[in-house]
């Protein structure tokens, strides 16, 4: 089961980040809250692996995205071209054997911390399981949270683009070194999308800065998300 998405993020990432401060919190007034010292170690338990589950995802879709463009460069290049190393391997290690059923061990905890006497909205505030509402944020405050992750090859980053908030779509924009304006790369849905862009000097690594731009009904939405730097490689 998937506890309800009115106080739970839906993707892997939102859910990590979101676990961790559980998992803060709950150690902190988990006691008072009729936890055991032995629930409290299950909850680190399943943060420690939730964790690990979200950061084997970033790693294997880095994988993933490396050797596609191995292939691209190896099967499309030209005769002659530089032959790039294969990337390498990711390896992965549990750091820890838990019990099927880590959402609902969750979902189950909430009902009891809402049902403790000493629960109180701002206990529910403080662990992330009071009901988010659609007036939670207005249009002019939404900003999204952006990762970016460069490939080993190609001048190709990936993007992923959180706390969407109600837009349809967004955009990518880049500012090169030394340039004053932002420039238009794209228009994606959904959360992730490639980026490739056309070197300043090619052959040359470039560290260009990236934001992203929330749309809804074909105008902006929101805010900008913050700026993240990131260097493409040939």
């Amino acid at each position: 089961m998937i506890p309800s998405h009115t106080w739970f993020p839906q993707s892997l990432q939102e859910r990590a980040a979101w676990y961790q401060n559980y998992n803060t919190q709950i150690a902190i007034v988990g006691a008072s809250l009729g936890f055991s010292a032995a629930e409290i170690t299950g909850f680190a338990d399943d943060n420690l692996v939730l964790q690990f589950l979200a950061d084997t995802d970033t790693q294997m879709a880095a994988f993933d995205r490396a050797v596609r463009q191995y292939r691209k460069i190896v099967t499309e290049g030209d005769i002659g071209e530089p032959t790039p190393a294969f990337p390498a391997n990711p390896a992965f290690a549990l750091p820890k054997e838990i019990l099927t059923g880590l959402f609902e061990r969750l979902n189950k905890a909430r009902t009891r911390i809402l049902a403790a006497p000493a629960y109180t909205d701002e206990t529910g505030a403080l662990l992330g399981i009071l009901p988010r509402t659609p007036d939670s944020i207005s249009p002019a405050d939404a900003k999204p949270t952006i990762t970016i992750q460069a490939a080993q090859t190609g001048y190709l980053f990936s993007v992923v683009v959180a706390d969407r908030a109600e837009s349809d779509m967004w955009d990518v924009f880049t500012m090169r070194k030394g340039a004053v304006n932002w420039i238009s790369v794209g228009r994606f849905t959904g959360k992730s999308s490639d980026v490739t862009i056309t070197p300043t000097t090619p052959n040359e690594p470039e560290q260009i800065q990236v934001r992203v731009q929330l749309r809804k009904n074909n105008q902006n939405y929101g805010q900008p998300s913050d700026v993240v730097y990131v260097t493409v490689n040939p």
